[in-house]
């Protein structure tokens, strides 16, 4: 009995070493794996996991050497840009201070820098000095008076820097066209903000409202002589504003009755205006 006990010791030390070996060669092989990943993706080890979702204006290195020849796209980014600008200055003066300042960085950090080679090419002078002043006035709190100037000065250059593109690109298709693509991004970015009626991000949804905006107002800027164009152009404005009810506030911290679905639905009444006869 005592030989059979002595046996069965052993044999089971043999087991216990065993199963210890196979542990250390999964870790190992699990250190081997894991260091493989992050020699082969640097961006493994640092960013695993996020993935961004604010794609429309994010660069990196080598998109920022990128030269947009497409004017639809141009106008589209100074666009976007201006919607950020303007959505943050409402928030300023509603005291929303810290989303204010979230906004004004925006333009710089997600699509200035993804301009600056198709400025040169352009010939175009940028506005990176106006835009500093601006994101600079409201990170400091300055009197809203100045923050005002440096706005409407901002405003100023970028809408220089809108006549570097084709003659063709400021028909009153082509500027239909570029509403259109302004209201596609503030679908998307709706979608994110809110989620079945419950605010999932404050931030897209606010941005949702600046560039639904601006596509507004480049159709209020259009000035035309014909009948028929001044009809078309006027039921536009007027599909537009039906989506006013998707912010019932700049800022809310309840839930909004609101989907993206209804962005959708004005874009596409907006392309059977543009179509129609009357």
């Amino acid at each position: 009995m005592a030989d059979i006990l002595i046996l069965w010791y052993k044999n089971v030390e043999k087991i216990l070493f065993l199963i210890n070996r196979v542990k250390l060669m999964k870790k190992n092989i699990s250190s081997i794996i894991i260091l493989s990943l992050m020699v082969a993706c640097p961006a493994f080890s640092s960013h695993h996991g996020h993935v961004d979702i604010h794609e429309h204006g994010h660069k990196n290195d080598e998109e920022s050497k990128k030269i947009i020849t497409d004017d639809n796209e141009y106008l589209t980014n100074l666009n976007l840009m201006k919607g950020h600008l303007w959505v943050g200055i409402q928030l300023y003066k509603a005291s929303f201070k810290d989303n204010a300042k979230m906004h004004m960085k925006h333009p710089k950090s997600e699509l200035y820098g993804g301009m600056i080679a198709t400025f040169k090419h352009k010939g175009a002078p940028g506005f990176a000095s106006e835009l500093e002043t601006l994101a600079s006035s409201v990170e400091n709190e300055e009197p809203l008076q100045t923050i005002d100037k440096n706005y409407k000065n901002l405003f100023k250059a970028i809408n220089e820097n809108e006549k570097f593109v084709d003659e063709t690109s400021i028909s009153i298709h082509k500027k239909v066209n570029l509403v259109i693509s302004l209201l596609k991004i503030a679908e998307e970015e709706y979608a994110i903000g809110i989620v079945n009626g419950k605010v999932k991000n404050k931030h897209e949804y606010q941005d949702a409202l600046g560039f639904t905006t601006m596509a507004k107002n480049i159709i209020e800027g259009i000035n035309i002589e014909g009948e028929t164009q001044k009809n078309r152009l006027s039921a536009i404005i007027a599909a537009i504003e039906t989506l006013s009810s998707l912010w019932p506030e700049l800022a809310p911290n309840h839930n909004v009755d609101g989907d993206a679905k209804s962005i959708l639905n004005v874009i596409e009444e907006i392309k059977n205006i543009a179509q129609s006869d009357t």
